[in-house]
């Protein structure tokens, strides 16, 4: 049974249908998008032309489809039947700061959720498919690998990760675990022309995050879903609030204009977030982990 605290290997499962109605991965432009598709008569190939591509380093330059460039005003390839399977590769956090939420499903549960539909929707697309589950002190790396074998370990390492930081809140130590570090880790399993999802809240994005995104970039397409509560939106301007964390604890009293100083706050950090990975050529989703979490998806993947 899955709850607002903790996922089930039983609710995973039945994400499979849903993941159906999740769009293209991103980068990827499906058959009819645009005008002008025609078989290809490129010798040694005989096959239809499938879709098109972002153009990525190291692909062969004959490959441009030159009508599609000029439409879009950055370099496309055509792909064809042979190379329409692409590595997907998904980075899941499960560490003591995604166990948060002011109503609803915690952070944690929310990543859970959106790593089995994405993975699901590897399943029905047939690519390959590696993750990276990753909690305060440990990881589980899997390497790209037929969605059959490796989809089933990925919601194993969801449900085991997400039901450890359960389980050890809030006695576990400060995280030993950075965002860059598993990023070092993961890095190497990556292919070149794949697809990664960062699912995390970013709290502790820093400089050499930045540069391992950027040569992840560089070789392929990559989403962050940036995980969300949305109670800046939602602070009554009167009353009392008690926070925690890492076992200190403190409570104050509201007021308008305290209210709107973390409104403003909290918006401009993510805000500036958001244009930072931006900047790297990053896709950026915003999950509020309280709504739902499949019409997010289709607005944003």
């Amino acid at each position: 049974m899955t709850s607002a605290v903790r996922v089930s290997r039983e609710t995973l499962l039945k994400l499979a249908a849903q993941a159906r109605a999740i769009a293209n991965p991103p980068g990827q432009i499906p058959p009819g998008a645009l005008a002008g598709e025609r078989i290809s008569r490129q010798q040694g190939r005989g096959l239809n032309f499938d879709s098109l591509r972002r153009y990525q380093p190291g692909d062969d330059v004959r490959l441009i489809d030159w009508q599609a460039t000029a439409r879009m005003r950055t370099p496309w390839i055509r792909l064809y039947n042979e190379e329409k399977e692409r590595p997907v590769f998904l980075l899941v956090d499960q560490r003591q700061d995604m166990f948060f939420a002011t109503r609803g499903q915690t952070k944690s549960v929310a990543a859970a959720n959106i790593a089995a539909l994405l993975g699901w929707r590897s399943w029905h697309d047939g690519d390959r498919l590696g993750s990276a589950v990753f909690g305060d002190h440990d990881y589980a790396l899997r390497k790209c690998r037929p969605p059959t074998g490796n989809l089933p370990l990925l919601l194993d390492d969801l449900v085991q990760y997400n039901h450890a930081v359960a389980d050890n809140y809030p006695h576990e130590s400060p995280s030993a675990m950075s965002l860059s570090a598993i990023l070092r880790h993961a890095i190497g399993l990556i292919p070149a022309g794949g697809w990664v999802a960062v699912i995390s809240d970013f709290h502790d994005l820093d400089r050499e995050c930045d540069a391992l995104l950027a040569a992840l970039r560089r070789r392929g397409e990559v989403s962050a879903f940036v995980m969300l509560d949305d109670l800046h939106l939602r602070m009554p301007a009167h009353g009392q609030l008690a926070a925690r964390y890492e076992e200190h604890e403190t409570a104050f009293s509201l007021s308008p204009a305290l209210q709107d100083g973390i409104r403003q706050s909290v918006t401009a950090r993510l805000a500036a977030q958001a244009s930072r990975l931006t900047r790297l050529g990053v896709r950026v989703n915003q999950i509020v982990v309280a709504e739902d979490l499949l019409r997010q998806l289709q607005k944003g993947v």
